[in-house]
């Protein structure tokens, strides 16, 4: 058996985005590219466990984006991914949750796929929808906001938990199958300068979106960006002195019905 991860490489959190000259999207000149560390990692770090207690052979790692992103795939190969492909997109290259599904599907479904997992959204769009079209798109069962996975028996089936609005649920499930993981029990683990060393030399193929585009029976359906903005610049804080709390609480409500007109 072995396990595919789709990861999706972000803008590091601190960066400073900027609006591309199209108005639809951020400029991506410049910035610098991590794995999407909330639910990503986590995926990453359950198909190592996986491999540690010998359920599966090989952890691949899948992602498209900029070739800027190959740092985000090299950090996962740095946690211990065995190999790593990058679908290469190019500066005009625009794809919706559903497309980006479409895409890598056609990349995952010619080689081994028996275990498929992504992280449950992503820090950027965190629209959650790319597991469960990813699943529609390569005719497996998915199954989202799951916490944890284990091996159920000889038989390879998997044991998965996941949480539902009436509490957690305990699901019996045979392979193929797609898993969008939330951070349960994961703690993801931190690469070492050794392993980092070491994914400098772990396979990691760029592939032109061209070659995937050729193999899809169509182009993917995509639903565009119209415009891009950024959050309105904050104003100045108001500082309130004041000689105990009695004082500060009344110069607080006085400034908001006066001045802020919220009371």
């Amino acid at each position: 058996m072995e396990a595919v991860v789709c990861i999706k490489p972000v803008p590091e959190a601190d960066s400073r985005l900027r609006v591309a000259p199209s108005g639809a999207t951020y400029d991506p000149e410049g910035l610098r590219y991590t794995l999407n560390s909330t639910y990503d990692e986590a995926a990453v770090e359950e198909a190592l466990r996986l491999r540690e207690a010998g359920a599966i052979e090989k952890v691949h790692v899948v992602s498209l984006g900029p070739a800027r992103a190959e740092e985000g795939v090299r950090y996962a190969l740095a946690m211990g991914a065995d190999d790593g492909l990058l679908l290469e997109t190019g500066p005009g290259d625009a794809f919706d949750p559903g497309a980006t599904a479409n895409l890598l599907a056609g990349a995952i479904q010619t080689g081994p796929h028996d275990l498929v997992l992504v992280g449950r959204r992503a820090g950027d769009d965190e629209t959650g929808m790319v597991g469960s079209a990813l699943g529609e798109h390569l005719g497996i069962p998915s199954f989202a906001f799951v916490t944890g996975i284990s091996v159920e028996g000889p038989s390879g089936s998997l044991r998965l938990r996941r949480f539902t609005e009436a509490g957690e649920e305990v699901l019996s499930v045979s392979l193929p199958v797609v898993v969008s993981l939330l951070k349960g029990a994961q703690d993801p683990r931190t690469p070492t300068l050794p392993n980092i060393l070491k994914a400098r030399r772990k396979p990691l193929v760029h592939q032109p979106l061209s070659e995937v585009l050729a193999r899809l029976p169509a182009p993917p359906v995509r639903s565009l960006p119209v415009r891009f903005d950024l959050p309105a610049p904050r104003t100045g804080a108001r500082l309130v002195e004041y000689q105990n709390p009695s004082e500060a609480a009344e110069k607080l409500v006085r400034l908001l019905r006066e001045e802020a007109k919220v009371l």
